[in-house]
């Protein structure tokens, strides 16, 4: 069993880059790299050499990520002692300009770029097959650094005969934390996905949503001052989305199901409900649920002009078939204005302004991103998480990080901000 999760999802952001030099490999394994100073002074680096991590052989390794800079960060410190034999990208994150060009030069064919969800599945169900063949010719297990949880059903569904050979999933969001916990997992699935420092980090998430939104208003010629703002979905992510909203001067209301959230909603000064209450007033709608949160009916009660947008993983938050049925035109880079039929006889049609084709709105090009320090201190849970599941003894389920696990990643995090600062 696992504790029932507040509504709310987790991105994860881009950083900045670290070259390495090569190593070589001895046993037909994937090429590793030395760790060099990167991102907040090495800190992944050092988190591995903290945790005393000693070469892998008895594992094979896949990882399912927004192929960000950060991410590469974390590749680059694992590899000198736990390589990965693919390397997939999330298509809607990383399709994007120079990505195939980068990181095919540090992965060559251990890169592996779908072009659109249905192949990603393909995709990691093919390399899932490679590494379970070889784990059973070498006599190793399969562990998968997932996003999102898209590992977890696929194994499920595929390789139901060889989950023997499957050590475990890590996993960073609370989306692919719900999807392990539906399954009747034969395996641990081991998460960060509501950490303290998950928290942290997903309300910085929140106001990069918010500032990407702003952005979009402006390249469409208008201000989100004095406008109203609906936001589904009051944890982490919407709560930050929301404060970030305010301090643009927007007139904001939270909905969620969750009685006390509501509280603290209103208790921080917001408008807040079960339900959407002034639809017919909003110029942004904003998803930050995890789930289906904007429906066929939100998105025709919206006015004219209105923005909408997700802040949640995948294509889910939005009811994008809805809008695909009637007419669309480009209104700016990443916006599509969808024209509905008016309501009523005499009434003009509207149109609906969908952000990043309902995908999630900061991963548009030149969003901007949560600083790399803050996103390291999550990037080190799950060096944490993948060090534990390679050694410790879990059973088949659903496993939070625990709190000293989180500590060691916070106090070394805390000693190396301390440190002078130098230049980059």
């Amino acid at each position: 069993m696992i504790e029932k999760y507040s509504v709310d999802e987790e991105l994860l952001e881009p950083g900045s880059e670290a070259d390495l030099a090569e190593s070589g490999d001895a046993a037909g394994r994937a090429p590793t790299r030395r760790p060099e100073a990167a991102g907040m002074g090495g800190y992944l680096a050092r988190l591995v050499a903290e945790l005393r991590c000693a070469a892998d052989d008895g594992h094979r390794r896949i990882m399912i990520a927004h192929l960000f800079d950060d991410t590469r960060r974390m590749l680059d410190a694992l590899e000198p002692v736990a390589p990965f034999d693919a390397v997939i990208g999330v298509p809607y994150s990383s399709n994007r300009p120079g990505v195939a060009e980068a990181w095919g030069a540090r992965f060559g064919d251990r890169l592996r770029l779908p072009a659109d969800l249905p192949e990603l599945e393909a995709v990691v169900a093919q390399e899932i097959a490679r590494a379970l063949a070889r784990c059973e010719e070498h006599g190793q297990k399969l562990i998968v650094q997932d996003v999102g949880g898209f590992a977890a059903p696929i194994l499920h569904a595929y390789f139901a005969d060889r989950l023997h050979l499957v050590r475990g999933v890590v996993e960073i969001t609370k989306q692919g934390v719900w999807r392990a916990a539906a399954l009747p997992l034969a395996f641990p699935v081991l998460h960060c996905a509501d950490s303290e420092l998950k928290r942290l980090e997903a309300v910085r998430c929140g106001e990069t949503v918010a500032r990407c939104l702003d952005g979009v208003a402006r390249t469409l010629g208008h201000s989100l001052a004095g406008r109203r703002a609906t936001v589904m979905g009051a944890g982490w992510i919407g709560s930050g989305v929301a404060r970030a909203l305010r301090r643009l001067d927007m007139v904001v209301e939270l909905v969620d199901t969750d009685p006390i959230k509501l509280v603290k909603a209103r208790l921080a000064g917001f408008e807040a409900a079960a339900a959407p209450r002034r639809l017919a007033e909003t110029e942004l709608l904003v998803g930050a649920t995890g789930r289906l949160s904007v429906t066929a009916a939100h998105l025709d009660a919206l006015p004219d002009g209105a923005l909408v947008a997700s802040a949640s993983s995948r294509q889910i938050e939005i009811d994008v078939a809805h809008l695909a049925a009637h007419p669309a035109a480009p209104a700016c880079a990443g916006v599509v204005a969808r024209r509905l039929p008016p309501r009523g006889s005499g009434a003009a049609s509207r149109r609906v302004l969908l952000v990043n084709d309902g995908f999630p709105a900061n991963f548009l090009p030149g969003s901007g991103s949560v600083a790399d320090e803050i996103v390291e201190t999550i990037l080190g849970e799950l060096i944490v998480l993948q060090a534990a599941i390679a050694t410790g003894a879990f059973r088949p389920g659903v496993h939070r990080i625990q709190p000293e696990q989180e500590a060691l990643c916070a106090r070394l995090w805390l000693e190396m901000r301390d440190a002078p600062l130098t230049a980059p």
